[in-house]
């Protein structure tokens, strides 16, 4: 049984210029979601498998809900016979949530489809492979991307590193574990080559 996962959604602060909300504070509005092995929808992908043929594969296939996603819908893995769906999708509002949650989940399981008719040669993702899967499965001139929006994830920046020559200053999450000069530095007078005169110094950030 795939286990429960709270997401928050934080919603923009109001206008500061209406005199109803200016005082007030933003909520945040939390949704209960499924996450992990998804049975029922496995189910379904082993059902069409085994209609074109794909018996060994159908016995492999599994769909999960992958709370690491944001921005993707879903996700398809060939070797291994996956489908991830974003939990995001089960917050969608009522009317569109399950045309939304099937749609992505055929436009998946069409990516491994079109790779297991083809397993000897390379195809595009989105090729003409794939839109014949779709159309196969019933979702004839689906679309590569879709037009959901989904939050984007943004990490809080830790580190900066500037140079000591120009000034130039970047932000990274990441902490840089290896010596890296200031790229135009080294280019216009080195160049092009590292010098230490142009190594990038760090700052934590608070």
């Amino acid at each position: 049984m795939p286990e429960q996962l709270d997401l928050f959604d934080q919603p923009e602060s109001p206008s500061p210029s209406s005199p109803e909300t200016s005082n007030s504070e933003p909520e945040t509005e939390t949704h209960t979601v499924w996450v992990g092995f998804d049975r029922e929808l496995t189910d379904q992908a082993a059902d069409w498998l085994r209609r074109f043929g794909f018996d060994k594969q159908a016995d492999q296939v599994s769909v999960s809900w992958n709370k690491r996603m944001r921005s993707s819908a879903g996700r398809a893995k060939y070797q291994s016979a996956e489908i991830e769906l974003n939990p995001r999708l089960q917050i969608l509002p009522e009317e569109q949530r399950a045309e939304e949650i099937n749609r992505t989940f055929l436009h998946e399981l069409a990516h491994l489809l079109a790779f297991f008719r083809n397993p000897r040669r390379k195809i595009q993702a989105h090729g003409v492979e794939w839109q014949q899967a779709c159309a196969d499965l019933g979702i004839p001139g689906e679309s590569r991307c879709h037009d959901l929006e989904f939050p984007v994830r943004r990490q809080k920046k830790k580190f900066a590193y500037s140079c000591p020559s120009c000034g130039e200053s970047i932000q990274r999450v990441r902490r840089i574990r290896r010596p890296v000069a200031c790229h135009p530095c080294c280019k216009k007078h080195n160049r092009g080559r590292f010098h230490k005169k142009y190594q990038l110094r760090e700052e934590t950030l608070s």
